[in-house]
């Protein structure tokens, strides 16, 4: 799919999952941090942020949640230089 490896999406899942609630029917929520890329640019598609939450939410969804809505915040000045975008994403999940 792009450049990045899953393997960080896999981990941060896998840790996640014992947080999910039980399919009760109930709406629920998730909420996911990440960065942007290292070279971030003004009109791109972020490959890795795109690739780590699509994983979070194709997983999600093999798992029998079913995915109502994603919203995110994106943050300038993130990172050990600054120079970075954080992203909080909340995904909300039956």
């Amino acid at each position: 799919m792009g450049l990045f490896s899953n393997s960080a999406s896999e981990n941060v899942y896998e840790r996640a999952k014992k947080h999910l609630a039980q399919k009760d029917g109930c709406v629920h929520i998730a909420m996911f941090t990440s960065f942007s890329k290292l070279a971030n640019q003004n009109f791109d598609c972020d490959e890795k942020y795109t690739q780590e939450i699509d994983y979070i939410l194709q997983q999600m969804q093999k798992d029998g949640y079913m995915i109502i809505d994603v919203k995110f915040n994106s943050i300038s000045g993130q990172g050990l230089t600054g120079n970075r975008t954080g992203f909080n994403t909340l995904v909300t999940y039956k």
